[in-house]
């Protein structure tokens, strides 16, 4: 048996002492450990050790002889590692995510290689052709936003800020709904949100707010990702469009 290492992240939303820990890292860098990916991502693929000083790509590995590091079967339907395993230590907010479809995945990476885009440019959108479907286990407490919420009409009448969207729910369902907020103009975002935020905040900061209402995440997201230039960032609409799921650990 080889061991195998993996590659770590250090992302700015990441802890600095459970992922040395659990590596056994006596000696570390004082920043953020955000991820420790196990996996062939061409970013960071992880590392085979074949000997005492000999190591090699568990990526350029497995494509020197597919058969005999996956077996016949997971070759043949999909032809390479078909997973990465990440282990994640979240300090602060993360930004929200939206997955593509697998046609859609290729079609936005071949697009971004054409327009010369590098692989770790922050502007670019489509890293690789996978579509990542998830499965997440909470190794501690966990609260994440995750998928859209049954009640949306509910919603829109218990929360000021997206009754003003009632019309395109109507007219267009979640996707009419969601397509709106995302195109109408930043004035129009920020008249909406202008008093709606400064009376989340305060009641966040006098301790009125729980984990499990929306109006706690958004005050928290403005004091974690801050106003920019004057302006709201869109994405607190969603914190009220999406289910608030709480996971224990081992959940």
């Amino acid at each position: 048996m080889n061991r195998l290492e993996g590659r770590i992240q250090h992302y700015n939303w990441g802890g600095k002492t459970f992922l040395p820990s659990l590596l056994g890292l006596d000696h570390f860098v004082e920043k953020p450990f955000a991820e420790y990916w196990l996996g062939i991502h061409p970013g960071a693929p992880s590392t085979v050790k074949l000997g005492s000083h000999a190591s090699a790509s568990l990526l350029s590995l497995i494509q020197s002889d597919k058969k005999k590091y996956l077996g016949e079967t997971v070759t043949a339907i999909f032809k390479t590692l078909p997973f990465l395993l990440k282990i994640l230590d979240v300090k602060d907010m993360l930004s929200i995510q939206v997955h593509p479809t697998r046609n859609a995945a290729i079609e936005g990476y071949l697009r971004e290689n054409e327009l010369g885009i590098p692989i770790d440019s922050p502007n670019r959108n489509y890293k690789d052709e996978n579509h990542k479907p998830e499965i997440m286990v909470a190794l501690s407490d966990f609260w994440l936003l995750h998928g859209f919420a049954a009640d949306i009409e509910n919603r829109i009448e218990t929360f000021e800020l997206l009754r003003s969207f009632k019309g395109d729910y109507n007219a267009g369902g979640i996707g009419g709904l969601y397509k709106r907020i995302m195109e109408i103009p930043q004035a129009d975002i920020d008249a909406i949100l202008l008093d709606y935020i400064a009376n989340i905040l305060q009641q966040y900061d006098n301790g009125a707010l729980s984990r499990d209402m929306p109006d706690y995440w958004a005050a928290k997201a403005i004091k974690t990702f801050g106003i920019h230039e004057g302006h709201f960032d869109r994405g607190i609409f969603s914190i009220y469009l999406f289910n608030i799921l709480h996971l224990k650990p081992g959940e």
